[in-house]
C-alpha cells in the first residue's frame, strides 16, 4: 500500500492548519477590539471564524489565548559555543527573545499593544507566557552545561542548574527593562533598543563589581 502521507500532503496541511489558526486569532482578536471581552464568547470566536467550537478548542485552550494569538513557546537547539563567556549574557537574552517572539502571531504587535491597553489583565498572561519561555531556556542552558567541560561541575559551589537559572534571570533584566520602559509594547523592539538595553546593563554591572 502507498503512503497516505507524502511531503506535499503534509506541507498542505500544515499550511490549513497555519492559517485556521490565523483565523480564529484573527476573529478573536477583532471581536475583543470591538466589544468588550466578557461579551466575546468561543461560540461568537467560532462562528466569526466559520469552525465548529471543537475546532476552536484543537488550535486554543481559552479564549483570550485565542485573542492573544498565544501559543506554546518553543526553543532552537543552541548553537556550537554557545556558552563560551565572551558574550553569554547577550546570547541568553537574544535566546529569550527569540523564544518570546515564538509565542506570538507574527506582524501583530500593533494589534496587540491595543489589546493589551483596552484589557490590562490580559498583561498577566504574558507575564504567564514569559515564564514559560523562560523555563525553556533555563532547560536547555541547564542540559548543555550538563555536558560543557567549563560548567559541568557548577560554579564556585553552586551547582549547574542554580547556575543556569541565575544566568537566565540575568539575561532576562534588558528584556523587562525594555517592557517596562514602554519600549517593548506587544513584544516588539524598537531598531536598536535591545543593545542599548544590554549596553547599559553590561555598564551597569561592571560598575557595580
Amino acid at each position: 500500500m502507498p503512503p497516505t502521507d507524502t511531503p506535499v500532503s503534509t506541507s498542505l496541511r500544515e499550511r490549513k492548519k497555519t492559517e485556521t489558526w490565523h483565523a480564529i486569532h484573527d476573529a478573536a482578536a477583532e471581536l475583543a477590539l470591538d466589544e468588550d471581552t466578557k461579551h466575546v464568547t468561543v461560540e461568537a470566536i467560532a462562528s466569526e471564524a466559520g469552525i465548529s467550537q471543537r475546532t476552536f478548542f484543537n488550535y486554543f485552550p481559552t479564549k483570550e489565548d485565542a485573542i492573544l494569538g498565544v501559543r506554546t513557546p518553543t526553543a532552537p537547539e543552541l548553537p556550537e559555543g554557545f556558552l563560551a563567556m565572551d558574550g553569554l549574557i547577550q546570547r541568553t537574552t537574544e535566546l529569550l527573545l527569540t523564544v518570546g517572539r515564538s509565542t506570538y502571531a507574527e506582524g501583530d504587535a500593533d494589534r496587540r499593544s491595543r489589546l493589551f491597553e483596552k484589557f490590562p489583565h490580559l498583561l498577566l498572561r504574558r507575564r504567564e507566557m514569559m515564564i514559560e519561555g523562560e523555563d525553556l531556556v533555563y532547560q536547555a542552558i541547564a542540559t548543555a552545561m550538563t555536558d560543557h567541560p567549563d560548567w559541568s561541575e557548577g560554579l564556585n559551589g553552586h551547582s549547574v542548574e542554580s547556575a543556569a537559572r541565575m544566568l537566565t534571570m540575568a539575561a532576562g533584566v534588558p528584556l523587562r527593562y525594555l517592557v517596562v520602559s514602554g519600549g517593548m509594547p506587544g513584544v516588539r523592539l524598537e531598531s536598536g533598543s535591545l543593545t542599548t538595553a544590554l549596553d547599559l546593563y553590561q555598564d551597569l554591572y561592571r560598575k557595580l563589581s
